[in-house]
């Protein structure tokens, strides 16, 4: 456990962030600033597209994708954020977003770019793609693999169903048993294959966005009249300024810009290498797959996250909370505005992200098991994936979610270091 906190403190608080805008930054300069400039049409088409009847499976991408991406740290993660970095992490965190749809975009056009599709059928694209045809390096796509195999048993999976085992516990639902219905279901959806997991992931994100954003909707509607002070605290706090005095706390701005960096990039995935593996089965052009997934990240942090902020910070003071009782405050901020059926609200809206997750990283898995070890992944990655739901739930929440930090992180390296070395690509 010693280990696994040193490797996330050097790998999330000095390496990453500095890695990520970095290479924000050099791909933002070679594609013009595309996902960000041309932002309102790209949300138009995409809008467009996603409600004609022949694009089926591109929505069944995007929901899956989305999938992936939005989980309980939209929720818990967000209020940990506001909790430990202040109001002013939401605006780093809306910066992060904007840096994450430039490492979106340019992670999917290197990752359909430099697809290859093999005589079976296996296809080998996103950063792996970039890392074994790109940059040529067998080594660099084998540990981008290696530790996106174990991120996909760890933070696309046991994470997830620990979260499930914890919010089923408040119902008085033992551990072993989450675990087993946890396990069930998802065998029930993987065993469809990838055709059953579009769908299921196509019919269950516009359910549970619509019906977690209604909520958010319904809470903020009786607090309108707090929601503009509450942004001028973003903005006041995010750069480290007094309430009184208009003073200026240069650790409060390093802390606030440090916290909600690190919670965006957790939170939107952009850079790690998971998004370019969910995209790569797409027919349409790289250019189009890139304007997707720049999509994904806004609707993850800039939709849901801010929603979810705007909650937090209107609701009334809990002096009685104790420091980093994040999933306290989130109860109290939905059962003040809810009131008695804020639990089940925010039960159900738990469990469904941390299981539309569960399904959404499984083919980021899939895939690099397949690239690991062959043909023979096809038989045993679905029954250790449906295994370690289980066990998820039975395991320690601080060691897993240690585990799935270090792997997150990790597999972000390779992923970061084929982005800038193909960067001159994306012109």
């Amino acid at each position: 456990m010693r280990l696994l906190t040193y490797c996330n403190l050097v790998l999330w608080q000095w390496l990453l962030p500095v890695l990520l805008v970095l290479t924000a930054v050099v791909c933002a300069v070679r594609t013009h600033g595309i996902p960000v400039r041309g932002f309102c049409r790209t949300q138009r088409e995409i809008i467009t597209r996603l409600l004609r009847r022949d694009e089926t499976k591109q929505r069944r991408i995007f929901a899956s994708a989305l999938a992936a991406t939005m989980g309980t740290g939209n929720l818990t993660g967000t209020a940990l954020a506001l909790m430990t970095g202040g109001a002013g992490a939401l605006f780093w965190m809306w910066i992060s977003a904007l840096l994450g749809m430039v490492l979106a975009y340019a992670e999917n056009v290197l990752g359909l770019r430099f697809r290859r599709i093999l005589s079976d059928g296996t296809v080998i694209g996103g950063a792996l793609g970039c890392l074994k045809y790109g940059v040529r390096s067998k080594a660099a796509a084998g540990f981008f693999g290696l530790c996106c195999f174990f991120a996909s048993l760890g933070m696309g999976n046991m994470a997830q169903s620990s979260s499930i085992a914890q919010t089923a516990r408040r119902f008085g639902v033992s551990a072993p048993a989450a675990g087993v219905v946890t396990a069930l279901l998802l065998l029930v959806v993987l065993c469809g294959g990838r055709e059953r997991i579009g769908r299921v992931a196509a019919w269950l994100m516009p359910l549970l966005c619509g019906f977690y954003l209604v909520g958010c909707g319904i809470i903020l509607l009786r607090n309108i009249v707090l929601i503009p002070d509450a942004i001028l605290r973003v903005f006041r706090e995010a750069f480290g300024l007094r309430a009184a005095g208009c003073g200026i706390s240069a650790s409060a701005f390093l802390h606030s810009f440090s916290i909600g960096l690190r919670r965006g990039i957790f939170s939107h995935e952009a850079g790690l290498g998971s998004s370019g593996l969910l995209h790569m089965d797409a027919e349409t052009d790289a250019d189009t797959q890139g304007k997707w997934a720049s999509a994904e990240v806004f609707a993850d942090t800039v939709i849901f996250c801010t929603a979810t902020a705007l909650v937090l910070l209107t609701a009334p003071e809990a002096p009685y909370l104790n420091a980093g009782n994040a999933a306290g405050w989130l109860l109290h901020a939905f059962t003040a505005g809810l009131g008695g059926c804020a639990g089940c609200f925010l039960a159900i809206c738990m469990i469904l992200l941390a299981f539309a997750t569960m399904i959404g990283w499984f083919h980021c898995g899939a895939s690099c098991a397949r690239y690991l070890f062959g043909g023979r992944a096809d038989a045993f990655f679905p029954a250790l994936y449906v295994l370690a739901a289980f066990a998820g739930a039975l395991g320690s929440p601080e060691w897993i979610w240690a585990f799935c930090d270090c792997c997150n992180g990790l597999m972000a390296l390779p992923n970061l270091y084929a982005m800038l070395r193909l960067s001159d690509s994306l012109e």
